[in-house]
């Protein structure tokens, strides 16, 4: 606001604007030659009235000793204004006194540009018609307080406005937020469910394997002590002079059987062995399946995971685009893309996963088949 006290109706020339008298000029071929614009207007802000321009006035004889000294427009430009007239007044170089001189020292008037100025004739007045208006100092503080409250009002409806968005952006974070947090918990239910199944899997296996063993061991101990009581006999046979030639060849006959059986057993250990051979690479081939099938939902998760953030995302931005912002809508086809791109891995996912698992069971069917004929074989 400005520092002087003025009448209501007394009017200035806005964008405030000084008015620069008697300024020294001098001939040089034939045009009148005096100080520059910018030679005044660091003299000016030396003296602290901080002008933005000042203007030489030149007519068809070159420079015409006035010129026009431009201030900021808003109040502290006034304040400036009125400080530079008052500082030429003390010093006795108004505008008073420079009409009122009959003759005039050889040193720079000054004054506020008003209403006579600018409906002056010559130079002065034409350059300030043309370059301002006429304001009163309660009109420029009305229009002030105008521009002031249209001002808070649009604000206030901006800021409501802003809120509301805000408000409804919360709601769809804390939804998206709430649905992440429920496909976190169904993530871990899943793997803590797989791996149950796996561990449920691998003892299983284990006890099954466990249990073709002692089988085995107990039809080798069999054949065993079979072998054992027919060679006793045979060395009672032997010792016995009155064995007849039948129980002989029945003798004979019984060893030739227990000898297939053992070899029959040998036979068996072998295939055990083997058998126990391809379970050790079956079980380090289902760890591997089990890890790989890990990776895979784990990368499953973080696909839905992602798939599910973008779709928050399409929906934050689908109510973002009321105001049809052309960046906006850009950034909502980008995501729509990576989203269904997104959903395709999926879907690609979920086909292998799907293979591996037909391929995991069809290698386990395989395995229960050679162990059930190794059992056989063993009996």
């Amino acid at each position: 606001m400005c520092l002087f006290l003025f009448r209501d109706d007394q009017m200035f020339v806005h964008p405030w604007k000084g008015i620069i008298a008697n300024i020294p000029t001098t001939l040089q071929d034939g045009k009148h030659v005096g100080e520059s614009g910018r030679k005044l207007r660091e003299d000016l802000a030396k003296k602290g009235f901080n002008p933005l321009k000042v203007q030489p006035l030149w007519n068809r004889h070159g420079h015409s000793g006035y010129a026009i000294v431009e201030f900021n427009k808003e109040w502290d430009g006034f304040n400036n204004a009125i400080m530079f007239e008052k500082s030429f007044e003390l010093d006795h170089y108004g505008k008073k006194d420079y009409y009122s001189s009959r003759r005039k020292k050889d040193k720079l008037y000054a004054w506020v540009a008003r209403e006579d100025d600018y409906y002056s004739g010559g130079l002065i007045g034409e350059y300030l018609r043309k370059n301002g208006d006429l304001k009163t100092v309660s009109s420029k503080e009305a229009e002030d307080r105008r521009k002031t409250s249209k001002l808070l009002t649009t604000l206030n409806n901006t800021l409501e406005t802003k809120n509301q968005r805000l408000q409804e952006m919360q709601n769809k974070f804390n939804e998206v937020s709430s649905s992440m947090s429920t496909l976190m918990w169904q993530k871990d239910d899943m793997i803590r469910a797989y791996n149950e199944e796996c561990k449920k899997m691998q003892e299983n296996a284990h006890n099954h394997f466990k249990q073709i063993s002692l089988e085995h061991e107990r039809n080798a101990k069999c054949i065993l002590d079979q072998k054992r009581e027919l060679e006793q006999r045979e060395k009672e046979l032997l010792q016995r002079e009155a064995q007849n030639e039948n129980e002989t060849k029945k003798l004979q006959h019984e060893k030739m059987i227990n000898e297939r059986a053992a070899l029959e057993q040998k036979k068996a250990d072998e295939t055990m062995f083997k058998l126990a051979e391809e379970h050790k690479r079956d079980k380090e081939k289902l760890h591997r399946e089990i890890i790989k099938l890990e990776k895979q939902l784990d990368t499953r998760q973080g696909l839905e995971l992602e798939i599910q953030r973008l779709r928050g995302a399409l929906q934050v931005m689908e109510h973002m685009n009321g105001d049809g912002d052309a960046d906006t809508k850009e950034r909502m086809e980008v995501i729509q893309d990576e989203l269904k791109e997104k959903e395709e891995e999926l879907e690609d996912l979920e086909d292998l996963n799907q293979a591996l698992i037909i391929k995991e069971r069809k290698s386990n069917d395989e395995l229960q088949d050679a162990r059930k004929e190794l059992i056989t074989v063993s009996i």
